[in-house]
């Protein structure tokens, strides 16, 4: 997998809970980078703590690049499900931007997986549209693994044991921004008033770009 929108990021980071850390399809590894820079939230506030994350990819060249980051204490190459880790390995697993490029039976097999490994936490992401889509190029090369192959509702996630949560907000076809275009309110928009809208979006998942699911092991 690539990277993950800029819109995920308060977000997520906000759900993490303690410092042992799996990134599951960490692409670029941007998730890494994020959460070490924020380790007064992933390691509660301890000043000279870093959090211990681990990294794992279906894609050997993003592997390559995550681990010359140096943000990830190790990154394994491996196509799952399944995860290749003990139970209840990790404090927090994150499943970010993921299950929507496996089959949606594979998906449900990561979700189980990700559940199977984490002491206390899963955090999902994936988009909240029918965003089914082609392998493509990326920085680091053509992807099989970047095609899109299920879409999750959020009943189905509901379903699954997750609270949701919103991020990002869905701005509308070319229609609609076509008329504020024309009236002259497109930048007011998107200056203005879609910042706004981003924090609602939290709280209205409905009308959010990308649904964010946290699911909390008893």
């Amino acid at each position: 997998m690539g990277s993950s929108p800029s819109f995920l990021d308060a977000v997520v980071i906000s759900f993490v809970q303690g410092p042992k850390i799996l990134d599951a399809g960490c692409g670029f590894g941007r998730w890494g980078a994020l959460l070490t820079t924020n380790y007064w939230e992933t390691c509660f506030g301890e000043p000279a703590a870093r959090p211990e994350i681990t990294g794992c990819d279906g894609y050997l060249p993003n592997v390559q690049l995550a681990r010359r980051s140096g943000f990830y204490n190790q990154v394994i190459h491996a196509i799952f499900p399944p995860l290749p880790f003990p139970d209840e390995s990790f404090d927090t697993v994150l499943l970010l931007d993921v299950i929507e490029h496996l089959k949606n039976e594979n998906g449900l097999e990561l979700i189980d997986e990700a559940k199977r490994i984490t002491s206390h936490r899963v955090i999902l992401s994936t988009p909240n549209w029918y965003a089914i889509r082609s392998a493509h190029a990326t920085m680091t090369g053509w992807n099989d693994l970047e095609a899109h192959l299920s879409y999750w509702t959020k009943d189905h996630l509901r379903r699954r044991g997750f609270k949701l949560y919103g991020a990002g907000w869905r701005a509308g076809g070319r229609y609609w921004r076509g008329i504020l275009k024309r009236i002259n309110l497109l930048p007011f928009y998107d200056g203005v008033i879609q910042p706004s809208l981003l924090s609602m979006s939290r709280y209205f998942p409905s009308f959010a770009e990308n649904i964010v699911g946290v699911w909390d092991k008893k």
